[in-house]
């Protein structure tokens, strides 16, 4: 099950497993999971959970058209779109930037509706339009939030490209330099594999008499094109016809509880998934089922939460539950007698107050007097 396969980490030269993880969009809390080779794209693996998805709801009596599903652009291939109709249910996913009309997706930022309250600093617009052969309904999103993260992200990457491009045209114009045109055109390729830099970036390599030189320059209309027309854009595609662009926007953003999930399992100090230190076949899958386990139990303590603080998330919860202390004072013994106890609990905040009585924690550190 360990193989070696495509890492979002880089870290090509580990074995890895894949995890196909169903959680409840409203109580967080897991459906099922399934442990597959980590040399297996996700395409491939969807009908295998979305066959798992189907035994669960008929165990259960739910309705298949009550239902949608919520997952990410590297699972909406066409395939799995017509094993989804086949099964009845409903679903919305990320669409591929080329898959929808240049007209559409380049609408203004001015043209495109404002969200209400619940979804700040969001404008979405739907439209019903081909895809795949069959009608869907598609909506362009934009977050302000989104573009200004990827703005940060695409200057810093501008700027290490452009360093890079610098420091290795000095280097070509010294003589006697051992760079060849193969090599040159791998570094380029590897400095410029980030987001978008391949469109900004413009590059020759010249041959004059006294050997090679590397001219560069920054696209400017292309950078402009980006700001106005791609940053801070998603696609979102749904066969739910009927629905408007906000209740799209609202559906497809509970994806970010199970990205919430995986950042927590992988890089979070809440129930690690790595390392793993298991090879075995039965051991992975017994590891996977006691981390997820887990997940459910510390959602259902954040719902309970809830009732308290209704946006606290997993992160907030653990660091003001830790600061919940139960001290136990040992006084020496009077005579003969036993060494005397006390518990004392540390001094709590008004909000530590509230999460302990909402959860009931009295009744765990609640101790009497020796």
């Amino acid at each position: 099950m360990a193989q070696r396969g495509h890492n979002k980490q880089g870290r090509h030269n580990l074995r890895q497993v894949g995890l196909s993880y169903v959680l409840d969009g409203e109580s967080g809390l897991s459906l099922c999971h399934h442990v597959y080779p980590g040399n297996v794209a996700d395409a491939e693996e969807f009908p295998v959970a979305l066959e798992r998805i189907q035994r669960l709801l008929a165990r259960h009596a739910i309705p298949s058209e009550t239902v949608t599903l919520v997952f990410d652009k590297g699972t909406a291939a066409l395939a799995n779109t017509v094993l989804l109709k086949e099964a009845g249910l409903g679903w919305i996913s990320a669409l591929p930037w080329n898959q929808a009309p240049a007209e559409f997706r380049q609408r203004p930022v001015e043209a495109l509706p404002a969200c209400s309250s619940a979804q700040p600093g969001m404008q979405a617009a739907a439209e019903k339009l081909l895809v795949h052969g069959e009608e869907y309904l598609c909506v362009l999103k934009y977050s302000a939030t989104f573009a200004a993260e990827q703005l940060h992200s695409l200057s810093a990457s501008l700027s290490k490209a452009l360093g890079a491009l610098k420091r290795l045209a000095v280097e070509m114009a010294r003589p006697g330099n051992r760079l060849t045109p193969v090599g040159i055109e791998a570094k380029i390729h590897r400095w410029l594999s980030a987001p978008f830099l391949s469109e900004l970036v413009h590059y020759q390599i010249l041959d004059e008499p006294g050997g090679r030189r590397l001219v560069f320059q920054v696209d400017h209309a292309a950078l402009q094109k980006l700001l106005m027309h791609r940053l801070g854009r998603t696609l979102v595609i749904t066969n739910r016809l009927a629905w408007t662009a906000e209740q799209v926007v609202a559906a497809y953003a509970g994806q970010q509880a199970i990205e919430q999930v995986f950042r927590g399992l992988k890089e979070g100090d809440w129930l690690n998934w790595q390392p793993l230190y298991h090879w075995t076949d039965s051991k992975i899958r017994v590891h996977a089922f006691y981390c997820l386990l887990g997940l459910s139990l510390l959602h259902y303590v954040r719902r309970q939460a809830q009732a308290f603080w209704p946006s606290i998330t997993i992160e907030e919860l653990q660091n003001e539950l830790e600061q919940i202390q139960q001290f136990v004072l040992l006084y020496p013994a009077q005579g003969a007698g036993p060494y005397r106890t006390a518990t004392v609990v540390s001094t709590q905040s008004l909000i530590q107050k509230g999460l302990a009585d909402t959860l009931g924690l009295q009744q765990f550190g609640s101790t009497p007097r020796g």
